[in-house]
């Protein structure tokens, strides 16, 4: 594909390319900041969700205010439990495991939906976002049911990986984060920019 067609196809929605890149901004955030703080600044910490626990060390003079603002942003939303987290130069990363590849693949399904051709649903739209012969498929199926088939076949390793470990019947790893986490954000990040073109469609009309 020509770079320009590429564009083109990328900024055919804006609201949909804006949302990708402010996605983009943050998943490499969550990156970098550990890159820009001394080692062990964050470490061996856990917390609780959607409660901003550590604000005794995002005051601490040494931490930056990009590193301020990506980790009070993550404590925000996430537990930001060490053993369940990686870590970037001897620091833990913003957000868990899970989370990293949740917002990593969800931008890369945001980047997917801008390549798909778009559609008057968002369920058309997310069956345009495959070859010929699965879009076949969906259509006998009904592109809402093959939606719904697909969105659940997506999620619920995740779910399975999640509510198991959150009822305390065992404990997941990284990797079984990371890689439930992989469907998911494509999935979510499809669907979602799918919904968005699908609007755009419908206000521009027939």
């Amino acid at each position: 594909m020509a770079p320009e067609a590429l564009w083109a196809k990328m900024v055919w929605c804006r609201p949909l390319f804006g949302l990708f890149v402010l996605s983009l901004v943050w998943t490499a955030s969550i990156f970098l900041a550990p890159m820009t703080l001394p080692p062990g600044t964050f470490a061996m910490t856990t917390g609780r969700a959607n409660v901003v626990d550590h604000w005794d060390i995002w005051m601490r003079p040494e931490v930056n205010w990009f590193a301020r603002v990506v980790y009070v942003l993550g404590d925000a939303e996430c537990h930001q439990l060490w053993y369940r987290s990686f870590w970037i130069n001897g620091n833990q990363m913003p957000v868990d495991a899970r989370d990293t590849s949740l917002f990593l693949f969800g931008t890369l399904g945001l980047f997917w939906a801008m390549l798909a051709p778009a559609a008057g649903t968002a369920s058309k739209g997310v069956a345009n976002a495959f070859p010929p012969r699965v879009r076949r498929w969906a259509e006998r199926l009904g592109f809402v049911w093959f939606t719904a088939v697909f969105v659940f076949l997506a999620l619920f390793p995740l779910a399975l990986d999640g509510f198991t470990q959150l009822f305390g019947w065992r404990e997941s790893t990284n990797l079984l984060r990371v890689l439930t986490g992989i469907p998911a954000g494509l999935v979510l990040g499809l669907v979602f920019g799918q919904v968005l073109k699908a609007v755009k469609r419908t206000s521009e009309g027939p």
